[in-house]
């Protein structure tokens, strides 16, 4: 939880003040790398917060570096409706939201494909 804490503070400047409820897991495997690195774990969790100014302690280079080139507040039917360029992750994650946002919290983190 501590990464997850210091993230947020360091990208968008958003001070938790108890620990959120992990809701969705993924691993993804990349097999046959020559450095010996071989995947990554995504943990996603739900944070609820109101709207506020995205800034963090990171300057834009930094945050360029983390591939982070813009913040903006999305609704959930924009992101359904979205078909511009950007990515969003994970794969599908106007559906997972939905339902998340429907069902509630779920008992233990979905695991989610890559």
């Amino acid at each position: 939880m501590t990464a997850l804490q210091r993230e947020l503070d360091e990208e968008v400047g958003l001070h938790l003040t108890a620990d959120p409820p992990q809701v969705w897991h993924q691993q993804v495997r990349w097999p046959h790398r020559d450095n010996g690195f071989d995947g990554v774990r995504n943990d996603y969790f739900l944070v609820r917060t109101s709207a506020f100014d995205p800034r963090g302690s990171m300057t834009d280079e930094q945050l360029a570096q983390e591939c982070l080139m813009g913040f903006r507040w999305w609704s959930l039917s924009e992101l359904h409706e979205y078909s511009g360029p950007a990515v969003f992750a994970p794969p599908g994650f106007p559906a997972l939201l939905r339902a998340l946002l429907l069902d509630g919290v779920p008992a233990s983190p979905i695991a989610i494909s890559s």
